[in-house]
């Protein structure tokens, strides 16, 4: 049923992608979570945690805003570049329902942001193979990189992303490489800027510095249901992973590149998110990835009711998941 719906027609596929994520976050609106903070968060996010983090419902309604803006932003993106039917919702969807799997996170969080700015950044470098050059793109991309390493510490990591996508697409001009630099240091450099004019680079660099952890830590504890959720999702994520691989060859050399920088996201993103294991917004960091591996394994040319299956079992975890974690 839900995936001919999200073939097919486009009135209902709004209303789904409104509906059914307001119902799963009813119990957040009825009672506000706390706003998430992490011993992880830079001077971005920080920022917004101290002019909103009293006002908890509010938080919430602006973050339900965010995953739906983000939401329909993927699929605007995926479609434009031809990742995606122009006229399925599907991967901003499954975006989403992926954002929606545990009611603490379901409020601001560095993740939340990141994720915004990771977008954009996906925007910005697919707009750069387009481009005869697109200099001006990879500037962008590594701004926007930048900003999630101000939002979230262990998003530094995704610069690898940036460099293996500029092997992906055949970058190899030395200005593409220097300009991606340039673009990640324009932030950092106003942020140091500001705590030399205020006196307090010293502070701040103890601060930080004393986050840093090299090795992140793996021995938490997990909750039986989310053992099991982080099982099938990976499951799902496999097969899905070769589903994409097996049968990108078969398409034109914009969808492969696309598709690539997508699947070096997932893994750098998976880098960045052994940072917060155990934490319930985990998931976050792989939800943009996801959402568009997961929509090419509901959509790949089966018979319906197994993609409906496939795609019933995922929805029912997360709704499961979500009513444990209440």
């Amino acid at each position: 049923m839900f995936i001919r719906t999200f073939k097919k027609n486009y009135t209902l596929q709004i209303i789904l992608i409104i509906v059914l994520p307001l119902l799963l976050w009813m119990p957040a609106f009825m009672s506000a979570p706390e706003v998430i903070k992490t011993s992880y968060d830079a001077p971005f996010y920080n920022l917004i945690y101290n002019a909103l983090s009293s006002s908890k419902l509010f938080c919430t309604i602006i973050a339900f805003i965010i995953v739906l803006f983000q939401g329909i932003l993927i699929n605007i993106i995926f479609s434009s570049n031809q990742l995606s039917s122009r006229n399925t919702l599907l991967p901003g969807f499954i975006y989403i329902l992926l954002l929606s799997t545990n009611y603490n996170s379901m409020t601001f969080s560095s993740v939340l942001i990141f994720n915004a700015l990771i977008i954009i950044g996906v925007y910005f470098l697919f707009k750069s193979f387009d481009k005869n050059e697109g200099l001006d793109e990879i500037y962008n991309a590594s701004l926007f990189i930048s900003l999630a390493f101000l939002t979230y510490i262990p998003s530094i990591l995704l610069i690898l992303w940036i460099f293996l996508s500029f092997l992906n697409y055949r970058f190899y001009k030395w200005r593409y490489w220097l300009l991606s630099f340039f673009g990640f240091l324009t932030p950092i450099l106003f942020i140091l800027a500001y705590y030399f004019i205020t006196s307090s680079l010293q502070t701040a660099y103890t601060t930080y510095l004393s986050k840093l952890e090299i090795i992140p830590n793996f021995f938490v504890t997990l909750q039986p249901i989310d053992i099991i959720f982080y099982i099938v999702i990976g499951i799902f994520a496999l097969i899905s992973l070769f589903n994409t691989i097996s049968s990108k060859g078969d398409c034109n050399i914009n969808y492969r590149k696309k598709t690539n920088v997508l699947i070096i996201l997932l893994f750098i993103s998976l880098l960045a998110s052994l940072y917060c294991i155990g934490k319930c917004f985990i998931i976050s960091f792989l939800a943009l990835p996801l959402c568009y591996l997961f929509f090419n394994f509901f959509t790949a040319k089966r018979k319906l009711i197994y993609s409906n299956i496939y795609f019933t079992i995922l929805l029912s975890l997360i709704i499961i998941k979500l009513i444990l974690s209440l």
